[in-house]
């Protein structure tokens, strides 16, 4: 741009230079006015095309302009799984110095340890944004090292209040890197007074992908990934700003994870086998995208459809060219969207009548349908597509109740169920008489199950479905109407068992084998495992801040 206007500044004083100096004064007004205009023409020009080039970037291209020259560390420690020492230390701060000698301190927050609490089990130590280079070492600050023994307390002495850790890592610039430390106590002991801690550390490794659980924190800007058969922290991805909404594709030969970032408005995709980010998809229709749902429209084909709380719309992303293709309009604060799974599920059916059935499955050879609760105006909007255009055919609103935040398909009675955040009641929308074309009585109730509803699991194996509640920060268990009592509209289900969790809980999900659910506790920065069998807590597992979202591959 300098440079240009250098040349440009040129070429106007050789014009000027070249004006006889006879000429009226109105001759130099006139060039002069003639320069301006070019000038002010070729910088519109300039303009437009730069306004062209950010408008139409391609996936590439967004991705190499993001960012500072910065990444994401992640310290988590745990004991070995038998322990025989009691040893109680507090972490007072952790740093971590690179090969030039630069010293970072990563986390300021004080930790008390203990061997046997913490035996196999993580906790999260520290988590910082740090400029991209090599480390070398990890050193914690520590203090009051104290051993339990027969029932008496000794002070165990410490060479020194820094304990050092070799390593051999590299920050890269929008990436995180997560180390994994596991703490020995019983080699802790030296001659039987001094205390060296022995830690051992690993780096992330590969894991199957559908062995994991994906956790979107929305203040680390990051997801947590999870194994599932461990219950374990494995690996952490760098993302957008302000992670949200999370879903997975249903396409078993190309696994991909989808983040719906709220503060950059776009789209990262995870590929699971390197737990990378491969692009983002920057939203062009919408705006602060809160939730996304993944429609499988063939069998190599995908389409995602973001409910973008900020704009009042729906965008649709083809998954295969990771490009925006349409946008509708939904109803006012779109906070929670699903599509209806793919036709094959129907077989599965218990609980529909051969005529519901039938015409269920009559309207999936044509059609299917995307749902989105409209927080602000107490809707659902239901989008009707097309499966040979790949367009909408039909969209309408159904009535429900005050702040409408989240949905679940129950593809086995052919309902949605749809969870009120101001009220106690739950609403349900009957898919089969959509299919079949009703334009009214679409919509019964489920009452007294109590408000504060962030999360819906139904799980028509043992007849049972699931409620989470914000407050009083518990998993409620009803059993489900009967398809007798549904001409009635208002049906009351009666609570088996309530299962205390996190605080403040957003969302939750069971696992595809049906024995575990997971739920997202914003307020303890975690997820609690609970055991369906003996609806009891199986284990916390430490994520980043405000957990947001949460997602695993059904297969």
């Amino acid at each position: 741009m300098k440079i240009l206007n250098q040349v440009t500044r040129s070429n106007y004083i050789n014009r000027v230079n070249n004006v006889h100096s006879v000429h009226h004064v109105n001759c130099i007004f006139v060039a002069l006015s003639s320069m301006l205009l070019a000038l002010c023409s070729w910088l519109f020009a300039l303009g437009s095309s730069l306004f062209f080039v950010v408008g139409c970037a391609s996936v590439k291209e967004y991705v190499s302009a993001r960012g500072a020259s910065e990444g994401q560390i992640n310290i988590y420690l745990k004991g070995v799984e038998k322990v025989s020492s009691d040893i109680t230390f507090d972490i007072e701060s952790v740093y971590i110095i690179s090969e030039t000698g630069d010293v970072q301190e990563i986390s300021s927050t004080f930790y008390k340890v203990n061997s046997i609490s913490i035996s196999d089990r993580q906790i999260l130590i520290a988590s910082k944004t740090i400029p991209e280079a090599r480390y070398k070492k990890l050193q914690f600050k520590i203090k009051d090292v104290l051993l339990k023994r027969e029932g008496r307390i000794a002070n165990l002495a410490i060479p020194s209040n820094f304990i050092t850790v070799d390593l051999d890592v590299t920050i890269s610039r929008n990436q995180n890197t997560s180390l994994f430390l596991t703490w020995n106590s019983d080699a802790s002991i030296k001659q039987g007074f001094q205390f060296e801690p022995f830690f051992s550390l690993k780096l992330p490794s590969a894991e199957l992908s559908n062995l994991l659980i994906y956790v979107t924190n929305e203040d680390s800007d990051n997801v947590s990934v999870i194994n599932r058969q461990t219950g374990e922290i494995v690996a952490n991805i760098m993302v957008g700003k302000k992670p949200r909404g999370i879903a997975v594709s249903q396409i078993k030969e190309k696994p991909r994870v989808y983040v719906a970032n709220s503060a950059s408005n776009n789209i990262s995709v995870i590929n699971p086998t390197t737990n990378k980010v491969e692009a983002e998809i920057p939203l062009r229709f919408g705006n602060s995208p809160e939730s996304i749902a993944v429609a499988k429209v063939s069998s190599d084909k995908e389409l995602l459809f973001i409910a973008n709380y900020g704009s009042d719309n729906i965008s649709i992303i083809d998954s295969s060219t990771y490009q925006e293709i349409d946008k509708i309009n939904a109803g006012n604060g779109p906070v929670y969207i699903v599509a209806d799974p793919p036709a094959d599920v129907l077989v599965q059916s218990r609980f529909m009548n051969f005529d519901s059935y039938n015409a269920l499955r009559a309207y999936r050879e044509r059609y299917f349908n995307v749902y989105t609760a409209n927080k602000n105006s107490k809707d659902v909007t239901v989008i009707k597509m097309d499966m040979s255009r790949l367009k909408p055919d039909k969209v309408f609103s159904l009535a429900v109740q005050w702040s409408p935040v989240t949905l679940a398909i129950d593809y086995q009675r052919g309902k949605v169920y749809v969870g009120n955040y101001n009220y106690d009641n739950l609403s349900i929308i009957d898919i089969v008489l959509i299919a079949k074309n009703y334009e009214s009585g679409l919509v019964s109730e489920i009452t007294n199950v109590g408000a504060k509803v962030t999360g819906i699991i139904p799980d028509p194996d043992i007849d049972r479905f699931y409620l989470l509640r914000e407050y009083p920060a518990e998993i409620t268990v009803i059993r489900p109407f009967s398809e007798a009592f549904s001409a009635t509209k208002t049906t009351m289900s009666p609570i088996i068992a309530n299962i205390p969790v996190g605080a403040s809980p957003k969302t939750f999900i069971m696992d595809p084998e049906g024995r575990k659910i997971y739920t997202v506790n914003r307020a303890d920065d975690s997820v609690t495992v609970i055991d369906k069998t003996t609806l009891t807590e199986e284990r916390v597992i430490p994520v980043g801040k405000n957990p947001y979202g949460i997602a695993m591959f059904p297969y």
